[in-house]
Order: C-alpha cells, then sequence, then structure tokens
C-alpha cells in the first residue's frame, strides 16, 4: 500500500457523527476550555468527545477565533452558581444578567485578563427565566438559564 493510501485510511474525520448525543451526561462539571479540530471551543474534552463527537482536540484553552468562551454550573439556578470566563488571549469583558423582559439585573466588568472565575448569587432572582451575556469588543455571547426556587 502507498503511504497516501495509508495516511488516507488512518486519519480519522474531525467529527464522528456516530457520536454526537446531546443527551450525554459528562458529569464532569470542570472548567477546562479545549479547541477541537473544527476550531470550536468546548467546556472540556469529555464534552467535545461525547456531546459533539469531535475525534480531536487540537489545543486545549480557547480557539483563537472563539476570542473567548464562558460557561457555569448549574445551569438550573436555586441560589448561586459558578460562573467561568477564559479568553484566547488577555481580554477584559462585561458580564450582565437579564430577566426574559430585558430588564438588566446583574452587572460586572472583568479587566484585562486571561482567566476569570467567580461565584455569582442569584438568590435574590425571582424564578423565571434568565439570559447571562458577556461582551468583548464586538464580540457578545448569550446563553440562558433557569431559576428556580431552591
Amino acid at each position: 500500500m502507498s503511504d497516501f493510501a495509508s495516511a488516507q485510511f488512518n486519519t480519522l474525520p474531525c467529527i464522528d457523527s456516530s457520536r454526537i448525543s446531546p443527551f450525554f451526561q459528562c458529569n464532569d462539571p470542570r472548567f477546562q476550555p479545549v479547541c477541537g479540530c473544527n476550531f470550536v471551543t468546548y467546556r472540556n474534552d469529555c464534552v467535545s468527545f461525547n456531546i459533539y463527537g469531535v475525534n480531536r482536540v487540537e489545543y486545549e484553552g480557547v480557539c483563537q477565533n472563539d476570542v473567548f468562551f464562558f460557561d457555569f454550573f448549574p445551569n438550573v439556578v436555586t441560589y448561586q452558581f459558578r460562573f467561568f470566563l477564559q479568553f484566547w488571549d488577555k481580554g477584559a469583558a462585561t458580564i450582565e444578567i437579564r430577566d426574559a423582559f430585558g430588564k438588566l439585573q446583574f452587572y460586572q466588568l472583568v479587566s484585562s485578563r486571561e482567566y476569570f472565575e467567580t461565584v455569582i448569587d442569584g438568590s435574590y432572582l425571582r424564578p423565571g427565566i434568565y439570559f447571562i451575556s458577556v461582551r468583548s469588543g464586538n464580540v457578545y455571547k448569550v446563553k440562558k438559564f433557569v431559576r428556580v426556587v431552591g
């Protein structure tokens, strides 16, 4: 077999669609971002492999094209939750929490750094759906969470 043919058989595709499982539970709250072979940032290698079917991680950390990556745990909030933010390179950002009507409930400025982690007190939020957004320069990302009575 030629070297070209051998290389073709030994190369895995970036994404294995047969392994994509959006309901898989990693049970791994670890925030250790990885940049997948598709140049998308994932919370950790367990999430990239088991939920999104990524076969290879290019490197640990945020993908350069994503600028930053944030996540929080748990997603269903009773009183407080851990918030994580990591930049590809140093950056500054604003963090906002808004209710379903768009009313600002929380605001924090993060100064120039590579990594930021904090505990956000959500006990004052009424039960309902909320949106947490992070803006750094012209990049804006939003995720939602639910506040329930604990």
